[in-house]
């Protein structure tokens, strides 16, 4: 026992020596990084020192390799040098101005400095001053915020600059006829006569989709959207950072075609994400992490880029069979030397519901109208595991589960039966708040830039006790060592922490099912605060009923599952610049993921896996190290006077991913309250698992194009997996894609500003999980003796590695000057042969057998419209409509066992279509009415029929950003039509008698012994019906008469309106999903305060909510079900809350 006390103790401590050691480390890191740029700023101050050896050498080729031997960039005008001089120099450790004194003595030459530029130009005479000026001004973009980086040219020269972090610029000798050329990456280039101005403010407009805007690929790498021939689709990170959602995966619903976010209103609840039906790979900066939307925060993003389907993800080999959604951080940005300071804060509340379920309050616990209290455990009358079909509250005098007890006789003493609260579950939750505050400081210079950012997250849940901290501390810099070398570096740090997660899972242990359908108005939630019974504190809790129950108080402050959580995700990069033509980079990644849950069942509380009530404990470790080893060798180079282009990469990945836990539980424990495994009436046994898995992969891409109007892309890769059986362990696969810009090829009427085609294929393999393929052997116990047992799953000995095969083609239309666009996507995916478990007879000794050969097709269309339908000086509204559906079918299954030919899987026949639910149904006449059974009550079919489908028919979503002046409104719509969902939550409130309608004249005359329901529909007077083993109907010679059959009410609720056939649903919802509203701060308010930027935001989520059929759940988590562990019918989750607060967002 003392063993056991010394290793509890012991692994909290070891716990917490291990966060002292991971904060140490980012402190070195920290320390490291920081000290590292300082050296190289410091380095860098002093000038670089040139030595130059040139003989009978154009003075062009010397100005090229003093830009080649320093930091600095040449500007100049062609007409103010003689590019052709002859020059000999023989230059040995001289500065930049140094080498330039000597180069221009006596030529007339005149140079400044401008951080890394040097400006060259001719020494002005008298007659020079009155043609040539300075000009200065500030870029902005549209909603007035100044734009750094951005590039001035004189237009013809070599003259020019760059504008500073406040958007504003300086250029001399410009003639008073000259044009400046401003230009900037996604943004239109813009040419502005200076017509002898000697301030120039230009404002910069987004630069048309489809023409030069970039994108981001796989690996990071990015692109011309022009040139990409498959669907990419990008949120930019500023459009999450108002309207927060929980996570950073929910906040993508509506907003990219082809993507379904299965959200949830469960407390730190892990909403599912799928693309195009599928679950896609999660990728940041580049590499594939396994993380939720938990571990990262929308004030560190960048942009979203989500890359459809395996074509555009091929590079991420079979990880990224399904598509991937990456994720770039933010970074620093190399301009002038300065840090800036900014802050972001948002606090929401959780004030009102937009579902909740309600009971009837007019009726009481009991049966048959029948209840008297004893002792809560079945001594009394329909006084344990009670329905709520007891007699109405009407002040008659029943013995209650609060009556006080007679002296003499020991019982209780009858007290008025009358409804305690109408409100319990309202009384019960509370106000759910979030407050996010991110705090990031960038500094960025001439040779390194870093970016140092924290955000803690506060969250209170609106379950009494539920609260979780998180907090999430970023590094991230680059740094130039030289002209050639430059190394990135990023860490991030996140740490989850929360002393409970309440689950609302059907049964005692939710709040949906101990007071909204279960509970009754018996008892005040407000009553039950002190959960403990006088005199047994720790030992008994107190309640209105004794045997299944629980209070809903003590299930929330005393039962835990806790969790504790820290997350490490890190990398080092090197870059290497080989010439103009070549680069190559190296990095590591590596991603420590630790977990510690712990579950506490304290004495008295009920599950159903707790049938005793004496209490549990349990505690489990999870820890996943997950390294990836990368190099990418780039080569680029134009051919044929600039007309074809070509880009190739070859790289390397090594992926090495190991998992392991460990978890050990008590049975029942012997002191209470006492939560450690040394407190266990039995012997502790813990159990382990521990698995390593290693992909080795190579691969490569050729991007081509001719005359910027023709694209083309291929790419080829090769993985070799630990996880498939050695000797089919190696797999190579291709993909290709193809662009071509149509209005650039051929005449197009002037409404189409821009037409692009595009196609892909891709043939992605896939492997399995670590183990999969070999028969493992298990141990466990059975009546505390030790067993030992093989998988139940037969190992193809030739088993193949899995593949899919994909087909996309696309059109990207621009009309009218780009205010409109579409974009259109269809696709096609046979999925296989894949890795199958196709189940056997259990003659065999076996249940499974795991094989190649299954093969299902999914196909499908994605629609992205988008437009500017106003667009004035003061008001601007852009818009965009996402749009998308898809089905998939059975293609083919591997023959059985014996050689003979399978045709089907399950009910879902070859060529039919997946995702099918089948149940039995009403039976009902030709002319569609109930067939009524001989006790008054439908009957169901004989065979099960195919109920619906699960997946919606197709989605939507449409975002709004409306701009005037200072003020931004934006808001987003999205829904989901058709698909197929049973009512569980509608179900239960029916059959315990809880539903709102369950009440009135009818149900009150039924717990008297009369019978008052007629159930409308028809009874078989004569015939019958035959059918085939399918259920369908061979021969119907059955006539029919009115039901006449009258029932009890509790017997209409429970085996009509309780039953399946009942409560399905169509899963059609339309939610407004959020909204902000924003001030900008403007400049001359700004000038007497101390920031550059600032705004104030109103916000909002989930404000509306619009259902089809009628329910009480939120359908947002039952989108796609059936496959993947996800629920099929609408259960006993939290009700879905509407949330309003405030955003401000300050940058000094």
């Amino acid at each position: 026992m003392k063993k056991k006390w010394f290793l509890k103790d012991h692994s909290y401590l070891f716990s917490c020596v291990k966060k002292i050691v991971k904060i140490m480390r980012l402190s070195i890191f920290l320390i490291v990084l920081t000290s590292l740029q300082s050296l190289a700023l410091d380095n860098f101050a002093q000038g670089s020192k040139l030595n130059i050896k040139v003989e009978n050498t154009t003075l062009s080729e010397v100005l090229q390799l003093i830009e080649k031997e320093s930091e600095y960039f040449l500007f100049y005008n062609n007409k103010v040098l003689d590019l052709n001089e002859i020059v000999t120099l023989d230059i040995k450790n001289k500065s930049v101005v140094e080498v330039l004194d000597i180069l221009f003595k006596d030529k007339g030459v005149t140079y400044t400095f401008n951080n890394k530029q040097i400006i060259l130009s001719k020494k002005e005479g008298k007659g020079d001053s009155v043609q040539q000026k300075s000009v200065s001004g500030t870029v902005t973009d549209k909603n007035g915020q100044p734009l750094p980086g951005v590039t001035i040219v004189l237009k013809g020269t070599t003259n020019g600059t760059t504008s500073n972090s406040d958007g504003e610029f300086s250029l001399s000798r410009i003639p008073e006829n000259g044009t400046l050329v401003f230009s900037f990456i996604g943004l239109e280039t813009l040419e502005v006569s200076v017509d002898g101005q000697s301030v120039v403010d230009v404002v910069m407009q987004e630069t048309s989709v489809g023409v030069d805007e970039v994108v981001v690929t796989a690996l990071g790498i990015k692109k011309l959207k022009k040139r990409v021939g498959y669907s990419v689709q990008e949120v930019k990170g500023e459009s999450l950072q108002k309207a927060k959602a929980p996570t950073v995966i929910e906040s993508l619903t509506g907003k990219i075609a082809g993507v379904i976010v299965a959200n949830t209103s469960e407390f730190f609840g892990d909403p599912q994400v799928y693309l195009r039906g599928k679950q896609p790979l999660i990728v940041i900066d580049g590499v594939p992490v396994s993380a939720d939307g938990w571990n990262f925060n929308s004030d560190d993003i960048e942009n979203i880029s989500v890359l459809k389907g395996p074509v555009s993800a091929a590079l991420y080999g079979s990880r990224g069979l399904n598509g991937a959604i990456q994720i770039t951080l933010k970074k620093g940005v190399q301009q002038e030397e300065k840090t800036t300071v900014s802050f972001n804060s948002t606090n929401t509340f959780q004030t009102s519901f937009i579902r909740i379920p309600r009971a009837q309050t007019e009726f009481g616990p009991g049966s048959r109208g029948q209840y008297e209290y004893y002792d809560g455990r079945g001594g009394g009358i329909n006084d344990s595991d009670y329905d709520i079909w007891g007699p109405r509250f009407d002040g008659r005098l029943l013995p209650q589960w609060d009556s006080p007890i007679n002296p003499e006789t020991g019982e209780r003493i009858p007290t008025p039966w009358v409804t305690r609260n109408t409100n319990n579950l309202d009384d019960f939750l509370q106000t759910g708040f979030t407050g996010t505050y991110n705090v990031t400081v960038k500094n960025t210079g001439k040779y390194g830039s870093v970016i140092l950012s924290d955000t803690y997250r506060k969250v209170k849940g609106i379950v009494p006790g539920s609260k979780l901290d998180i907090n999430t501390l970023r590094i991230a810099g680059d740094l130039n060592l030289s002209k050639k070398f430059k190394v990135e570096a990023s860490l991030q740090y996140n740490t989850q922490e929360t002393p409970n997660i309440p689950r609302t899972e059907y049964g005692p242990t939710s709040p949906i099912y101990l007071i909204s359908i279960w509970g009754g108005a018996h008892w005040d939630i407000n009553d039950m605060k002190n959960y403990w019974e006088e005199g047994k504190e720790g030992i008994e809790q107190r309640f209105a009923e004794k045997w299944r129950y629980n209070n809903p108080w003590f299930w929330a402050k005393e039962r835990k599952r806790s969790y504790d959580r820290s997350d490490i995700i890190a990398f080092a990069k090197l870059n290497y610049k080989i010439n103009d033509k070549m680069n190559v980079f190296v990095r590591h990644h590596i991603h420590d993921d630790n977990l510690i849950r712990e579950s506490r069942d304290p004495f008295s509380f009920y599950d159903y896996g707790i049938p005793d009530r004496e209490g549990r404990y349990a505690i489990y470790n999870y820890k996943t190290v997950t390294k990836n080893t990368d190099f990418l060798f780039n080569y680029a180079d134009k051919f044929f006077n600039d007309q074809l282009e070509l880009n190739t990469s070859l790289g390397g990945n090594v992926l090495n991913d190991h998992y392991r836990n460990s978890s050990a539980g008590t049975s029942n424990m012997v002191v209470p309250g006492l939560y450690t495994l040394s407190n266990s009436a039995e012997k502790v046994l813990p159990g382990s698992y521990l698995s390593k898995k290693a992909v080795n992969s190579l691969y490569t891409y050729v991007d081509l194009g001719f005359k910027d109007l023709f694209f083309v892309n291929a790419t080829l890769r090769r993985d070799r997996s630990s996880a498939l059986i050695e000797g089919n362990d190696a797999f190579f696969y291709p993909s290709v894609s193809v662009s071509a810009i149509v209005d650039k090829m051929v005449d197009l009427p002037d409404l189409i500003s821009f037409f692009k085609l595009r196609g892909a294929y891709a043939k992605v393999g896939g492997d399995l999980g670590a183990y999969s393929a070999i028969n493992t052997l298990g141990t466990s116990k059975r009546r505390n003796m030790p067993t030992a047992w093989i998988s139940g799953t037969l190992i193809d000995p030739n088993l193949q590695p899995q593949f899919n095969s994909s087909f996309e083609y696309g059109a990207d239309l621009r009309f009218f000057d780009n205010r409109l666009g579409v974009d259109v996507t269809y696709f096609n995916l046979i999925n296989g042969p894949q890795i199958y478990d196709q189940s056997i007879s259990n003659a065999t000794g076996y249940g499974y057998h795991k094989t190649n050969g299954r093969e299902v097709e999914r196909y499908g269309w994605e629609v992205v419209l988008t437009g500017t339908p106003v667009k004035t000086q003061d008001f601007s509204w852009d818009m965009t409509l996402n749009w998308d559906m898809y089905r998939e079918t059975l293609k083919s299954l591997p023959d059985n066992l014996d050689g003979s030919p399978r045709l089907a899987e399950g009910r879902t026949e070859i060529g039919d279509r997946t995702g099918s639910y089948w149940y039995y149904n009403w039976q009902k006449t030709p002319d569609g009415d109930l067939i009524i059974g001989s006790n008054g009550l439908p009957l169901r079919t004989e065979h099960v029929q195919k109920q619906g489908y699960y997946e919606p028919d197709w989605t939507f979503g449409l975002t709004n950003n409306l701009s005037y002046k200072n003020f931004d409104l934006s808001f987003l719509i999205d829904g989901r039509v058709g698909g197929f969902l049973f009512d569980n939550l509608t179900r239960d409130l029916w059959r315990s008698g809880s539903h709102p309608d369950a009440i009135g004249q009818n149900r009150e005359l039924g717990n008297q012994g009369i019978k008052t329901m007629l159930v409308p529909g028809k009874i078989v007077v004569s015939g019958e019906a035959t059918y085939d083993p399918e259920g369908n109907i061979i021969e119907d010679t059955r006539e029919y008469a009115d039901n006449t059959q009258l029932v009890f009410y509790e017997d209409w609720a429970k085996r009509y309106k309780a039953d399946w056939p009942s409560v399905t649903l169509e899963k059609t919802f339309v939610k407004l999903r959020e909204v902000s509203l924003t001030y900008n701060f403007t400049d001359a308010t700004l000038q007497k305060l101390p920031f550059s930027k600032a705004s104030f935001s109103v916000v909002a989520r989930n404000l509306f909510y619009w259902t089809k059929d009628d329910t009480y759940a939120d359908l947002d988590s039952f989108t796609i079900s059936g496959r993947s562990g996800v629920r099929d019918e609408a259960g006993l989750q939290l009700p879905s809350m509407r949330t309003i607060g405030f955003n401000i967002d300050l940058t000094f």
